[in-house]
């Protein structure tokens, strides 16, 4: 659930207002179904818990005026905005792929600064796992999944191909590739 939170938070502070409509637009057309668990439901139901929460709140529409109904739009509340960069930052920390994914997605939303610590502290934490998943004890014969050498040799070279991509990462963002914010996006408004 906190991916979608996150999604759907980062999808109304990029617009500054939404409806939900356009939030499930935003979401599907960065086609996040394919990177996520995120499914058209969750989003919905995201928006009225969030709403529930106080983290986003109902603002006068800017959009034109169209036939048909009216639609509610929001925008991310002060409260919602620490929500979204407390997410932001366990998602760039994260060695959930998932979890992980929607933080790269809404990384420029940071400073380059704050982002490569948050990468920095994952690539140590994802080199510990390896090192701890190296050290099981493993068996020809196993009596049990977890000392069978496939399964302990899968979650290896997993775990070691997410250290090796972060820190291409990082050395990508070093070198300066890519947009960051020079503040929050909550101390811009200040």
């Amino acid at each position: 659930m906190s991916s979608v939170r996150l999604l759907v938070l980062g999808s109304i502070l990029r617009s500054g207002a939404s409806h939900g409509y356009k939030v499930y637009s935003d979401i599907t057309s960065w086609r996040a179904d394919t990177w996520t668990n995120v499914k058209p439901g969750s989003i919905y139901h995201a928006l009225e818990k969030l709403e529930s929460q106080r983290l986003i709140q109902p603002v006068p529409s800017q959009s034109e005026e169209k036939p048909g109904p009216s639609r509610t739009e929001y925008s991310v509340s002060e409260k919602g905005k620490e929500e979204f960069y407390s997410l932001l930052e366990a998602a760039l920390k994260s060695s959930d792929i998932q979890s992980f994914s929607v933080g790269v997605a809404f990384m420029e939303m940071m400073p380059r600064t704050e982002v490569l610590a948050l990468l920095q502290e994952r690539h140590t934490l994802l080199l510990h796992s390896a090192q701890f998943l190296k050290s099981l004890p493993t068996s020809e014969f196993p009596s049990d999944p977890s000392k069978h050498p496939e399964l302990v040799g899968l979650w290896v070279r997993y775990v070691e191909s997410q250290a090796e991509h972060t820190l291409r990462m990082l050395q990508h963002i070093e070198s300066g590739q890519y947009g960051f914010r020079e503040h929050h996006v909550k101390e811009e408004n200040e």
